[in-house]
């Protein structure tokens, strides 16, 4: 069980990080900045799907 709740924490953690990184995102549109922010959130979108997958397991 604590593995699981390790889990949801980072879960949580990446969660709140993918808020921050969208509220910058919706700052930079149209700058040279705006594919960066976007790569930082598939990025997270991929580490939480990640870490569902493994608390399935």
């Amino acid at each position: 069980m604590a593995d699981a709740d390790n889990i949801n924490s980072r879960i949580e953690q990446a969660e709140k990080l993918k808020e921050s990184l969208v509220a910058k995102f919706e700052k930079v549109k149209g700058s040279p900045r705006e594919e960066e922010f976007a790569l930082q959130i598939e990025k997270v979108d991929a580490l939480i799907a990640h870490l569902r997958q493994e608390l399935e397991e």
